[in-house]
């Protein structure tokens, strides 16, 4: 374990690309920077050749997605347009049925957003779309006695801890005089 090793450090790597001089010396700083600008000139056109491949590879998926487009027929565009809008009548629906869920539960609720998140809100709409009312209603009703903490309080509490009286007539000096020396 306590081996020492008598090989020298590895020398730092050197730039691709760099000319050492003949005389087997270190290069100077002025051959290192050129040596580092022609590696950047390099990677800067590769750069570039990247960058123009990029923008004509974007163009021609582009132009194959408007070919696509147009190749549909009238009954893919249709398909396509009828599942759009049953995603946003499906949204829309939900949308509706969290709401009716909030105005019900605000009577009872004291947050009536808490009721939303607690109902699964797909089991209230039929197949029509309709919104079961009397369903909610019922299911509010369990959600309450089972989460008693998210019921509205019956009355706001009191913070003041003293007893409920009424400031009197403020007195003054002489009132005040007055009473000590009747009571001594």
């Amino acid at each position: 374990m306590s081996e020492t090793s008598t090989e020298s450090p590895a020398e730092p790597a050197e730039p691709s690309g760099e000319q050492k001089p003949e005389t087997g010396s270190e290069p100077t700083a002025e051959q290192r920077l050129t040596a580092l600008e022609a590696e950047r000139d390099k990677w800067q056109g590769l750069s570039r050749k990247n960058e123009e491949r990029a923008k004509t590879n974007a163009d021609k998926a582009k132009r194959f997605d408007e070919l696509e487009a147009a190749s549909k027929s009238d009954l893919e565009k249709a398909n396509e347009r009828a599942t759009a809008a049953e995603g946003r009548v499906s949204a829309l629906t939900q949308r509706a049925v969290r709401a009716e869920v909030k105005a019900l539960a605000a009577a009872k609720f004291a947050d009536p957003s808490d009721a939303a998140a607690f109902l699964n809100l797909g089991e209230y709409v039929d197949d029509e779309g309709d919104i079961d009312t009397k369903g909610i209603e019922k299911a509010l009703a369990d959600l309450i006695k089972a989460k008693p903490h998210l019921a509205r309080q019956e009355a706001a509490p009191s913070f003041d801890g003293g007893a409920r009286k009424t400031a009197g007539k403020p007195s003054s000096m002489n009132d005040l005089i007055r009473q000590a020396a009747a009571g001594s």
